[in-house]
């Protein structure tokens, strides 16, 4: 090999690493948003499971009327 191809090499990877380096950091955007997205479902999630906890209770019962009755 010559020093020129060598040098020719040594530039690809260069140039290589740059573009994974590019990529990487699009890949780490695109993580964060999605994480961020996830938070936000499961906090949403969350509040929708309370509000069914709290359809499901039992209302608080009421105290019986009095009613007078002929009997």
């Amino acid at each position: 090999m010559t020093l020129q191809q060598l040098m020719g090499m040594v530039q690809g990877l260069q140039d290589a690493m740059a573009a994974s380096k590019v990529e990487q950091e699009r890949m780490q955007a695109d993580l964060a948003a999605s994480q961020a997205r996830n938070d936000e479902l499961h906090r949403a999630n969350e509040e929708l499971r309370r509000g069914w906890r709290n359809r499901d209770e039992p209302e608080a019962a009421s105290p019986p009327r009095e009613f007078t009755t002929p009997f």
